[in-house]
């Protein structure tokens, strides 16, 4: 199913003020690479992340999944919180060669539910990001 953002009922301003309570921002060099980069080599999916209120500098949780022996990029996966709902439980789709899916508050636990966020809302995860360190 794709991901239609008109379909969804989302507060971009709780969002964008959102912070988790109980994760601070890395500061680790792979953090730090995947927030200076990320918007640079995924300009459509920060598009869509900035429509729905989120400041990419701020996820629930960034994973470094090592360097991946077929394209010698770092891989990642992260995971963002909306203020709002979505019309079905989960939402997948692709965008850029990213893997986008969507979960709402009460299947959350999925893949995040480490939240304080209070709800309703949804997780958003993407994975196979593959962004360069030496670029």
């Amino acid at each position: 199913m794709s991901i239609v953002i008109s379909d969804i009922d989302f507060d971009k301003e709780a969002t964008s003020f959102y912070r988790d309570k109980y994760n601070d921002q890395c500061r680790c060099r792979e953090c730090i690479l995947f927030r200076n980069k990320f918007s640079k080599n995924y300009p459509m999916i920060d598009t869509f992340l900035s429509d729905l209120g989120i400041n990419i500098h701020y996820p629930l949780e960034i994973m470094d999944n090592g360097i991946s022996s077929v394209n010698l990029k770092r891989n990642y996966s992260v995971y963002y919180s909306v203020k709002g709902m979505l019309p079905y439980d989960k939402i997948e789709d692709t965008i850029q060669g990213v893997s986008v899916i969507l979960r709402n508050w009460n299947i959350a636990n999925e893949s995040y539910s480490n939240t304080g966020m209070i709800p309703p809302y949804f997780i958003i995860e993407l994975t196979d990001i593959f962004i360069s360190d030496n670029e």
